[in-house]
C-alpha cells in the first residue's frame, strides 16, 4: 500500500507539474498576442510549449493555442492554416476521413489482386494509405486506385464517403469496424469529428481525379498534371514507392524490369515537382 500511495503522489505531483508549465505557456502566448508580436518563430516556440503538455490538449490549454491560431490568421493566414491542419491531425479531429476511406476502398476493390496475386486492399491499398502521412495523405492513399478501377466516378466516390461519415456520427455506439482499420491507418480518432470544408473535400475529389490515369492521353501527359498539387504528388510518390519494389513480383519480366525503371524515372521528376 505505501508504494502505491508514493506512485499516486508521483501522479499527481506530474499532473501538477504539467498544469503548470500550460499555464506559464498560455500566459507567455496569451501575452505575446497582446503584443502584437507576429514573429512566428518565436510564436512557435512558445505555442509548442503548450502544445507539448496534456493541458495544452484540452480545456483553457486548448481554447489558447485556437486563440493563437486565430491570431495567426490576421497576419499570415497560410501559416494559420497549415498549424490549424497540423494541430487537428495531431489531435485525430479529422482522421475519422481515413477510416472511412479504408473501408469504402476495402468495399470497392473486393476481391481484387494486385500483380502479384495479393489481396489489391490489403497489399498495394493498405500500403500507399498507411504511407500517408497525415489524414488528408491517408485519404486518398486508400482510394486512389477507386475510380480507375472499379467503374465509380469520382463523385460517386466522394458522396459514399461522406455516407459512411454521416453513418458513423449518427451511430456513434455502432462503429465497431473502425478497430479493423486502426493498425492500417495508425492514428485512433478523436470522440469529436471536425467536419471537412468545402476547400478540403475540393483538395480530396482534386486529387482523386488527378490519379485516374484514364482520363489522360499518354503517361507523360498524365505525370506533367500532377505539377503544383502537392497532396495528389506525396500520394502518387507512396503509390510509386509501392510499385518499385519488384521483389513482391515472384518471376519478373522483363515487361516488369521495363515498368519499375518507368516508376523510377516518374518518382524522380515528381520529387523534383515537390521541390519546385
Amino acid at each position: 500500500m505505501e508504494l502505491d500511495a508514493d506512485f499516486i503522489a508521483f501522479c499527481k505531483q506530474s499532473v501538477a507539474l504539467e498544469q503548470r508549465m500550460a499555464k506559464q505557456a498560455g500566459t507567455r502566448l496569451n501575452e505575446a498576442m497582446r503584443n502584437n508580436i507576429q514573429d512566428i518563430n518565436v510564436l512557435d516556440r512558445i505555442a509548442d510549449q503548450l502544445l507539448d503538455t496534456m493541458s495544452g490538449l484540452s480545456g483553457a490549454g486548448e481554447r489558447t493555442y485556437m486563440k493563437y491560431i486565430k491570431y495567426l490568421g490576421t497576419f499570415n493566414p497560410q501559416a494559420a492554416k497549415e498549424t490549424k491542419d497540423a494541430y487537428e491531425d495531431i489531435m485525430g479531429y479529422k482522421i475519422h476521413v481515413a477510416y472511412a476511406a479504408a473501408r469504402l476502398a476495402k468495399e470497392l476493390h473486393k476481391e481484387q489482386v494486385d500483380q502479384a496475386g495479393k489481396n489489391y486492399f490489403e497489399g498495394h491499398l493498405s500500403s500507399v494509405g498507411r504511407n500517408g502521412f497525415d489524414w488528408k495523405e491517408k485519404t486518398v492513399g486508400f482510394l486512389h486506385d477507386a475510380a480507375e478501377d472499379t467503374g465509380h466516378t469520382v463523385k460517386e466516390i466522394i458522396r459514399k464517403l461522406k455516407a459512411i461519415l454521416d453513418d458513423w456520427e449518427q451511430n456513434k455506439e455502432k462503429h465497431d469496424w473502425i478497430y479493423e482499420f486502426e493498425d492500417i491507418v495508425g492514428s485512433f480518432p478523436n470522440e469529436k469529428y471536425h467536419k471537412l470544408t468545402k476547400q478540403e473535400w475540393d483538395e480530396i475529389e482534386e486529387a482523386l481525379d488527378l490519379m485516374d490515369f484514364r482520363t489522360t492521353a499518354n503517361r507523360e501527359t498524365y505525370i506533367e498534371r500532377f505539377r503544383g498539387h502537392r497532396l495528389a504528388i506525396k500520394v502518387k510518390l507512396n503509390d510509386l514507392q509501392y510499385n518499385m519494389d519488384i521483389t513482391r513480383i515472384l518471376h519478373p519480366t522483363d515487361k516488369d524490369v521495363a515498368k519499375m525503371e518507368r516508376h523510377k524515372k516518374e518518382y524522380y521528376l515528381l520529387l523534383k515537382m515537390l521541390a519546385d
